[in-house]
């Protein structure tokens, strides 16, 4: 493996670099940033991708040192191997990381913006730091790995549309913000840690899991969908107890989210769970389970 200055067409890459050189003035649109626009091309090309910072259009390079490591060997036109696109620095100021997604692999050691990864079709986001808002915002494949907290509206429906995230997988390793899953369609959304108020707010299909403490108004408006609450949390008086039982899809949840680094308490990997049907302002056809060990 080398590191190339300038890609030619008989190679195949292995890694794309993005090395923060300076934090920006203001805020900047960088969708133009994923594993899909930079393979096979050469660091002159990564270099020149645009990049919308206030009202200017400026460069990637501007930012960035690009370094691009490649493999010898000649790419076939049928190949659909994409490098795999490492960004580190401090990025909150870097919006739309990720942006539209459909394959590969983005890895990012630092904090990054809002919209990560939204409208993420397939691939995967590693990001081995802090999340800004609207993480995975209707997200509808793929994985976003999340090695520190998330902020508000983690999967949720932009304003104005009336479904958010469908499909795919969000894992956060600690806390999340307010509004987790609001309108949510279909997926998997994993948080460890606290998260805030309206988790699961207008959800109409997918599950939602809260390793920590929920915050108000778990569920609220909530048509579909299954809610998974391991510690307790105070529940709107429009859910009802129904019984208490052990879930058949628990354990694939359990051991898929366990394979994905995602830390849960082993003696809720047989336990029954109190459920609880809801919200009843809107036909009562969701559920919110509670793990009852932890109460």
């Amino acid at each position: 493996m080398r590191v190339s200055s300038d890609m030619g067409d008989e190679s195949v890459p292995a890694r794309i670099t993005l090395l923060l050189k300076q934090t920006p003035p203001v805020p900047v649109e960088a969708e133009s940033i994923n594993p899909e626009s930079v393979t096979a091309k050469g660091r002159r090309e990564i270099e020149d991708l645009p990049l919308w910072v206030g009202n200017s259009q400026e460069r990637v390079g501007d930012y960035f040192r690009v370094e691009v490591e490649e493999t010898e060997g000649r790419r076939d036109e049928d190949n659909d191997r994409l490098a795999t696109l490492l960004l580190v620095g401090d990025l909150s100021r870097f919006k739309r990381l990720g942006w539209g997604m459909s394959r590969g692999e983005m890895l990012i050691q630092g904090t990054v913006g809002p919209h990560a990864g939204a409208f993420m079709r397939g691939g995967t986001l590693v990001i081995q730091g802090q999340a800004g808002d609207w993480l995975g915002a209707h997200m509808e494949g793929g994985k976003i790995l999340v090695q520190g907290s998330a902020g508000n509206f983690v999967g949720a429906a932009y304003r104005g549309y009336k479904t958010g995230m469908k499909g795919g997988t969000i894992i956060i390793r600690d806390g999340a913000g307010q509004m987790l899953g609001a309108r949510m369609r279909r997926g998997v959304i994993a948080v460890g840690g606290d998260c805030g108020d309206f988790a699961g707010f207008g959800m109409a299909a997918g599950t939602v899991v809260v390793g920590g403490t929920p915050g108000l108004w778990v569920g609220a408006r909530m048509k579909r969908g299954t809610i998974i609450l391991l510690q307790p949390g105070e529940l709107l008086p429009t859910f009802y107890f129904d019984c208490t039982f052990a879930p058949l899809f628990w354990r694939l949840l359990y051991n898929y989210l366990h394979q994905e680094g995602f830390s849960l308490p082993p003696s809720c990997r047989e336990m029954n769970f109190k459920r609880f049907s809801g919200d009843a302002n809107e036909e009562g056809k969701g559920e919110i389970l509670v793990c009852p060990s932890l109460d």
